[in-house]
């Protein structure tokens, strides 16, 4: 988002401990960010019309399609023994809870903070979204991976599992971001987002390792069931139990649409989160799950609980950081991420796929896997403005402008008038 679009009102430094009271620092430093320039663009996850953008959401979600790219660039062009080096462990565990959780979340908390949208926009959208996954699933796989072993660049052993199947039917954040958007909006036709949400999304995690195990025993249903209930190896991101993600982000995202002082909001969820934290490693403890990636996907109930807690506590921080003008402005270009931040996605994955061939699948050591990281970033930075219009559905195109993933929320008159 532009520079100057967060909508709080200016602070002090008995409000954040920013100002020009704040220990070692100067009143320039720390100077608050205009808050009252307004946007008319469309978010192009959920087609509604934009209101106030939020600053540290757009610089949360910029941040999580950066890690997106390092991480598959690690682990589809790096050998397996650069994965463990520090630096490989450091950017899988970034790449975890600060990338897919906190996209979707806050894809819920647009969905949360705006205005009711007819249900029939929203659900095509979202549907929208599950189809352009499946068209991602041949570009960045079934094409590159059958011309790849047609003309010998790779051989079936090397990618294996990938068979073409496999990478046809795999369901990916795309998959689960077009059916969350759907389930949310039926949602919002009977209930407003409130606690009964977080209810709601914690019977989900608890029932999930359950109902992850469903069979019907025909196709009929098996199949269009596999994005939502899927246990296959290749569903990376069910619906269940990921939809608590975007469920939670819409009650936050309702809270925060009627806020007064975000900052106290942003505050308040850092303390809860970090309460969660000490739930959720409680529950590590004593549940031992594995810390793999095939674990994470699947999400035990112990994950869940401390993801969120550092959600909350990594959007405090991201608010935080926006605050210092002298960081905020250097913070451009991850601010325009989060502008096409479904570009990017969509974007990066055919990179990968496609560069696999020109560097050998995890062939990479590590020195030369950290140079092709920077080199997929900026190709990626750049390639996405052309992957936006393919990735807005047709009333998108229209419109002008290109937000994103950002929260829009209306600021309520006590604060307009702060």
């Amino acid at each position: 988002m532009d520079a100057g679009d967060d909508a709080d009102r200016p602070m002090d430094a008995a409000d954040d401990g920013l100002g020009a009271g704040a220990a070692g620092q100067s009143a320039d430093a720390t100077e608050p960010i205009d808050t009252g320039a307004r946007d008319a663009q469309l978010n192009a996850v959920t087609g509604l019309a934009g209101r106030e953008r939020v600053r540290a959401f757009d610089l949360a979600a910029g941040l999580a399609v950066f890690f997106m790219i390092l991480v598959h660039v690690l682990w589809h062009w790096g050998r397996p023994e650069t994965w463990t080096t520090p630096i490989g462990e450091a950017i899988s565990y970034a790449a975890g809870p600060t990338a897919a959780p906190v996209f979707v979340f806050l894809m819920g908390a647009s969905l949360g903070a705006a205005r009711q949208a007819r249900t029939s926009t929203l659900v095509t959208r979202g549907l929208w979204l599950l189809f352009l996954g499946y068209v991602l699933n041949f570009l960045r796989g079934v094409i590159p991976g059958s011309l790849g072993t047609a003309f010998g660049v790779v051989t079936p052993d090397q990618i294996w599992p990938y068979t073409p199947w496999w990478l046809a039917t795999t369901v990916d954040l795309h998959h689960v971001v077009g059916l969350s958007l759907c389930a949310i909006a039926l949602l919002r036709t009977r209930s407003q987002p409130n606690a009964w949400w977080l209810v709601l999304g914690g019977l989900i995690v608890l029932a999930s390792p359950w109902l992850r195990t469903v069979q019907f025993g025909t196709p009929l249903l098996d199949a269009p069931l596999t994005p939502i209930l899927g246990s296959a190896p290749n569903v990376y991101y069910a619906v269940v139990p990921w939809l608590v993600y975007p469920l939670a982000g819409a009650v936050f995202g309702a809270a925060m649409a009627r806020a007064i002082d975000r900052t106290r909001l942003f505050r308040r969820g850092a303390a809860i989160g970090m309460v969660l934290l000490l739930l959720g490693g409680a529950l590590i403890l004593a549940t031992h799950p594995g810390f793999d990636v095939f674990t994470y996907w699947r999400q035990p109930p112990a994950f869940p609980v401390a993801i969120m807690g550092v959600i909350l506590v990594w959007l405090a921080l991201c608010d935080a950081v926006t605050r210092f003008r002298a960081i905020d402005r250097r913070l451009t270009v991850v601010y325009g991420w989060s502008h096409r931040v479904i570009a990017m996605y969509f974007t990066h994955w055919i990179l990968v796929g496609w560069g696999a061939g020109i560097v050998g699948f995890r062939a990479l050591g590590l020195g030369p896997v950290l140079v092709a990281m920077a080199v997929a970033v900026v190709l990626t930075s750049y390639l996405s403005r052309f992957a936006v219009k393919l990735e807005a559905s047709p009333w998108l195109r229209r419109a002008p402008g290109g937000s994103e993933v950002a929260v829009e929320v209306e600021v309520p008159a006590e604060a307009a008038a702060a």
